[in-house]
């Protein structure tokens, strides 16, 4: 099954779109059929489609390589909050959801047939390097690759990431908050106040069924 959320940014737009509005129309009637969905969730998800409508508008017109790049982010983190709110508040053991819902919104039903998603079983190399001011790049290699590629059945990877000052003893991976992408690179920028603080970072592959592998060595990269 195709990943519902590899989209064009046009029809990414429409299911965001859509995805917001109906999740307001089932959250805000009178009475609301919905009663699961905190508010404060559905704000955020809310800024995040502002976020990204606005820098998506800039780029349908002609525009530059740094209109293109803040599409481009605000798309990834729109994509790395949604998928743990479907996760979460719109699965199919939630029996306020039906199937009809997830269809009317562009999430597809899963196959009834019981399918086996195996775990993922490679633990990848984390690579973490600074990428500009305050700035790191971070990416997920597989080490049975020579592309360094995620391996088959895996969607995409999870990323562990915590900012500590030089006192503060690492912890690990799994005690760390963090995003999901299907890419394998992410950028993580980080404002002044924390310049001269150590940022953690950990990666893990997961299958279409939400499966996480192990986690990746802890590497850790001095904000600057």
């Amino acid at each position: 099954m195709q990943d519902y959320l590899t989209l064009t940014d046009s029809d990414f737009d429409k299911f965001f779109k859509v995805f917001i509005k109906y999740t307001d129309e089932k959250c805000e009637g009178s009475p609301p059929e919905w009663t699961h969905i905190p508010a404060t969730t559905r704000a955020d998800l809310k800024t995040l489609y502002t976020a990204w409508s606005t820098a998506y508008a800039k780029t349908i017109e002609p525009h530059t390589p740094v209109d293109t790049k803040a599409k481009n982010e605000a798309k990834d983190e729109a994509k790395a909050k949604i998928r743990p709110f479907v996760n979460l508040y719109l699965r199919e053991d939630q029996p306020a959801v039906t199937d009809i819902d997830r269809t009317a919104m562009g999430i597809p039903n899963k196959d009834k047939t019981p399918t086996h998603h195996p775990v993922p079983d490679i633990k990848p190399e984390t690579e973490a390097v600074p990428s500009g001011k305050g700035r790191h790049t971070v990416i997920a290699m597989n080490p049975q690759a020579k592309n360094k590629k995620k391996p088959p059945l895996v969607t995409g990877v999870a990323f562990a990431h915590r900012v500590r000052s030089s006192d503060e003893a690492k912890v690990p991976a799994q005690d760390m908050p963090s995003d999901f992408q299907v890419k394998t690179t992410r950028e993580f920028q980080w404002t002044e106040d924390l310049y001269g603080k150590i940022a953690d970072y950990a990666t893990a592959y997961e299958n279409e069924g939400g499966k996480r592998g192990p986690w990746s060595d802890v590497v850790s990269v001095i904000i600057a």
